[in-house]
């Protein structure tokens, strides 16, 4: 019984050791380094699934379908925000306080537009013009309405807000 006992605590310290070290490598996406425009850019197709990653630079290109008021913000030369998401899953959830508290913080000189992704009358053709395909989905625009940065999946707040930043600090046209 004694060895049963003492080989039943090797694998189970065997298997901690495992799972302590599975996630210790130098793979966080999230991390930056460097230059900020560069990294972030890098960031984004690391962290972002789907399409999203290829709208970076891209000028937004709004059609009839496009919803007026998201029209008037890129008019206005100011920096957008753009998040779709869901109800219920925690990755949605978490983006989304993630998103609404950041907007308390810019929203004098962002603007920020939250769309239910079951909510196609609202959002109309947003998600075929920014390429998003998923939820949560968050698509920061600058003021020369080029994406600045998008991601598709979850991402931190300090991400969030770091692409706010450089987006701020693009020069409008």
């Amino acid at each position: 019984m004694n060895k049963l006992l003492k080989l039943f605590t090797t694998a189970l310290m065997l298997a901690f050791v495992v799972f302590l070290f599975a996630g210790c490598g130098d793979e966080n996406p999230t991390k930056t380094k460097g230059s900020t425009s560069k990294t972030t850019k890098d960031s984004a197709a690391a962290v972002s699934g789907g399409k999203v990653e290829k709208m970076i630079n891209q000028v937004v290109a709004v059609t009839d379908q496009t919803p007026n008021d998201f029209k008037k913000a890129l008019e206005a030369r100011r920096p957008v925000v753009v998040s779709f998401y869901l109800t219920g899953p925690g990755d949605d959830a978490q983006v989304r306080t993630s998103v609404q508290g950041l907007k308390s913080r810019y929203g004098g000189r962002v603007d920020f537009f939250e769309f239910l992704f079951s909510d196609s009358v609202r959002y109309g053709d947003l998600p075929v013009i920014l390429k998003v395909s998923t939820s949560p989905s968050v698509v920061i625009i600058n003021g020369q309405s080029q994406v600045q940065i998008a991601w598709s999946g979850w991402v931190d707040s300090q991400s969030i807000e770091q692409g706010i930043v450089e987006a701020l600090s693009t020069p409008s046209r």
